[in-house]
């Protein structure tokens, strides 16, 4: 039972991001942002042209998909790499001890399980959005999706590799 609590708190930020995705494909189409893109703009007194708004709202739509869905793509990796790391919830955190070859295949494991279960939310979103008459389904969201998932994954593994590169001499003068 501890293994899995331990484990579990790294699951809950991916539980509520997936709920985040959820809800945004039920309730939020192009006309529902569109609408609070045009009160926005109001408010801040900006005058955009009916093609210059449009552009600016799909610019902000499709970025929206790359960012939502590098953040899910990181929230599985790191859920994924917490959880193999030890699965029995006996062992410190992360042991950093162990050899560069078993580090490096768990990074990868956990990355193509990540960029896996990201592909099958963003095809599943997809899949649930061609049902919906006032929106679209179509590839080439799915492929903005894993596009956003993997350089999320490829900034998080970059920033991991330095952070762990950091000799542990200077992390204790930092924290003295």
């Amino acid at each position: 039972m501890k293994s899995f609590i331990r484990n579990f708190r790294y699951w809950i930020p991916v539980l509520l991001w997936l709920s985040v995705i959820v809800y945004e494909s039920f309730g939020l189409s192009s006309a529902v942002t569109g609408t609070w893109l045009g009160k926005l703009l109001q408010i801040l007194h900006i005058h955009l042209s009916a093609e210059a708004f449009a552009k600016l709202h799909h610019f902000l739509r499709k970025a929206g998909h790359l960012t939502g869905y590098g953040l899910l793509c990181v929230l599985l990796f790191r859920s994924w790499f917490h959880t193999m790391d030890d699965p029995a919830g006996t062992k410190p955190l992360i042991r950093w001890s162990r050899g560069t070859r078993g580090f490096r295949a768990m990074c990868l494991r956990s990355a193509a399980l990540a960029l896996g279960i990201t592909l099958l939310t963003a095809a599943l979103d997809e899949w649930h959005q061609r049902f919906d008459p006032s929106r679209t389904g179509t590839p080439w969201d799915v492929a903005l999706d894993v596009t956003g998932g993997i350089c999320f994954l490829l900034i998080a593994l970059f920033v991991l590799r330095r952070w762990r590169a950091e000799p542990v001499e200077e992390l204790e003068k930092v924290s003295a």
